[in-house]
């Protein structure tokens, strides 16, 4: 399978090394290894047999159709996951527009296209970002395509892997040099603004109230009539907006 022809990368950290698998387990486990770690540098699946999202949830990752890759990242995971985001939004919006959706979503009309997962491990980070590219209906699971969708399938346009992991590349450097000078309420409220949860009613299983906040974990402050509720992840229904 041929490799994506990436484009010279001028960034200051990320990108400081570009690896590329035709099957991987899982890049974050990559990112994330001793032997291989290495602050900013990039690992590209063409494919993983074991890709996941939040708290194991398993992320379909089928070869040359998206864009699966992490990046390692020296330090704390503080504010990781809102600029990776962040990034993803900012890369894509020159040809369209991505909902932020709590907790670490991306979508496209009312589809997902977009997963991000930032995993730490002994003082080291694993930004993990997985992109639907090419997908059609029927490349994804019978289960998942209800809400899973691609770029191309949701713009009609035509997207090029190389040129987009570019850009998404570009725009996380960027934020990690943020991040790294004290940037990371100013990430982190750009982040909450942009998934326009705040206020809304929500409800999580036996939890339902009022979105209060989001912490810097990324978790949701919900009051309720019994008191504050932290909720970690989960899909949660908006009940009034």
């Amino acid at each position: 399978m041929p490799r994506l022809n990436l484009p010279p990368l001028n960034t200051a950290v990320v990108g400081s090394s570009v690896s590329f698998f035709d099957e991987a387990e899982s890049t974050n486990n990559i990112a994330l290894a001793k032997d291989t770690r290495e602050d900013g540098a990039v690992f590209v699946a063409e494919c993983q047999t074991a890709g996941r999202g939040r708290h194991g949830t398993r992320w379909h990752s089928a070869p040359g159709l998206g864009l699966w890759f992490s990046v390692s990242l020296k330090g704390p995971s503080r504010g990781l996951m809102f600029a990776a985001s962040l990034a993803v939004r900012d890369a894509v919006r020159p040809r369209a527009e991505l909902a932020i959706k709590w907790p670490n979503d991306l979508l496209c009309g009312d589809r997902k296209v977009c997963g991000i997962l930032v995993e730490h491990r002994q003082g080291w980070s694993a930004v993990g970002i997985g992109i639907n590219v090419r997908h059609r209906a029927e490349d994804f699971p019978e289960e998942l395509r209800a809400k899973a969708g691609s770029l191309e399938s949701a713009t009609g346009l035509v997207w090029d892997r190389a040129r987009l992991l570019h850009a998404v590349l570009l725009a996380l450097d960027q934020n990690v040099i943020r991040l790294r000078r004290g940037g990371q309420d100013a990430i982190r409220t750009e982040w909450i603004e942009a998934c326009r949860i705040i206020g809304r009613i929500v409800r999580r299983d036996s939890v339902i109230g009022r979105v209060a906040e989001i912490d810097e974990q990324g978790a949701l402050v919900v009051e309720m009539s019994t008191g504050k509720r932290r909720v970690i992840t989960g899909d949660i229904e908006v009940v009034l907006e």
